[in-house]
């Protein structure tokens, strides 16, 4: 009994190491890279003015902000996406999610950045061309969507994910291999500060691992859910309904354009989605994409756990305002709500501002934990030799 559980002690060494080892660089780049990417917004937004709207009763419209930035790029009549100040940011945010100059990229849109209030445009630019922009393509696709075209990107995205699942297991071989067979908790989890260096950084591995780990395998298990939803909506359809999988538009939703029909303007848009949900929050709006093309709302509810794109959402005809379909995280499913928090669970949006610089926090770990990994197994290689000589 005593040597099965030595071999056994001794593979999950080895699964431990050999992550640590292929691995563990790359998971120390997406926790510094995720750490950052939590606070995007507001470090877009570090260098640029400070919006001052005490001389302003309220923000600008946003048809007037629209058709200002319409004449300056005339050549941009498509869709743009809406992001409104209020959280993460001070400024509207406005993307124009496919340019021309990237046909062929994955993500590639081009940003605008207005004073909601003066309606200036104060910076413009196409992702990926600042620091953080550059920083979160680097988490993303470890800058696959800057260089490649987008199937190549794709296929990236995705091993990015899949090194969820090698993160994950790591985290649990760490547990294994701490796990007191003796059952000394207190004793497993003690810091002792008078021992030799070996035993420090073993200790401070042991609880770095042990105080970051439910976080740390949160974050790993929904970079994993990402990009293979599909792979996990028939496990989680097995305990509960999974009608469709959010965050995703709903197919074949088209505006019906007649002759001499105007379309409705951005307010009367919210103006509707506002009468379907009247106690929510704007957040963000698409404008129509093309003559077929319809509105797209978001609001949020209050409780709703995504901040940054609520999933109160609402689809207008672009001519008639006619609602083509609504979505309400109030009436999903156990199931659909548990994909619908792979995002606020994967940057502690989840848990609001506390959440989220816990978060930030504990992306520094597997830096901690692979320099005292690393160390360790040095230690451990050093004193082989020493004994074998």
């Amino acid at each position: 009994m005593g040597y099965q559980r030595k071999s056994l002690r001794q593979f999950w060494l080895n699964v431990h190491l050999c992550i640590a080892l292929s691995f563990g660089f790359i998971f120390v780049i997406f926790g510094l890279t995720g750490s950052i990417n939590i606070f995007h917004w507001e470090l877009e937004e570090l260098d640029l003015p400070e919006v001052r709207h005490e001389r302003y009763e309220k923000p600008l419209a946003l048809d007037s902000i629209m058709e200002k930035v319409r004449k300056r790029h005339p050549s941009r009549q498509g869709q743009w996406n809406l992001y409104m100040p209020g959280y993460e940011r001070d400024y509207l945010w406005l993307w124009y999610p496919k340019p021309e100059e990237y046909a062929g990229r994955l993500f590639k849109p081009f940003g605008v950045v207005v004073n909601p209030y003066t309606g200036d445009l104060v910076e413009e630019h196409f992702w990926g061309e600042t620091v953080w922009t550059f920083v979160y393509q680097l988490h993303a696709t470890l800058l696959a969507a800057r260089y490649f075209e987008a199937d190549n990107a794709r296929v990236v995205a995705k091993i990015v994910s899949i090194l969820g699942l090698f993160f994950m297991a790591s985290i649990l071989s760490g547990l294994y291999l701490w796990w007191p067979s003796s059952g000394r908790f207190g004793q497993a989890i003690r810091f002792k500060r008078k021992a030799g260096s070996a035993r420090l950084i073993y200790d401070v591995h042991k609880l770095t691992g042990l105080s970051c780990m439910v976080v740390l395998f949160l974050t790993a298990f929904t970079g994993f859910s990402f990009r293979y939803k599909d792979f996990l909506k028939p496990i989680v359809s097995q305990f509960s309904i999974v009608n469709s999988i959010h965050h995703q538009d709903p197919k074949d939703l088209k505006s019906n354009p007649k002759a001499g029909r105007q379309p409705i303007s951005i307010k009367e848009a919210i103006a509707i989605a506002d009468s379907v949900f009247p106690y929510a929050e704007l957040r963000w709006l698409a404008t129509p994409k093309g003559l077929e093309g319809v509105y797209a709302v978001e609001k949020k509810q209050a409780g709703e756990a995504n901040s940054r794109r609520p999933r109160s959402k609402v689809w207008i005809d672009q001519y008639d305002g006619r609602v083509l379909a609504v979505e309400d995280p109030n009436l999903f499913t156990a199931g659909e709500t548990f994909f619908n928090l792979i995002w606020p669970l994967h940057n502690g949006e989840a848990l609001g501002l506390p959440g989220r610089i816990i978060w930030c926090m504990i992306g520094l770990a597997p830096l901690l934990l692979y320099v005292t990994g690393i160390l360790r197994w040095l230690q451990k290689r050093q004193a082989k030799r020493l004994k074998s000589s």
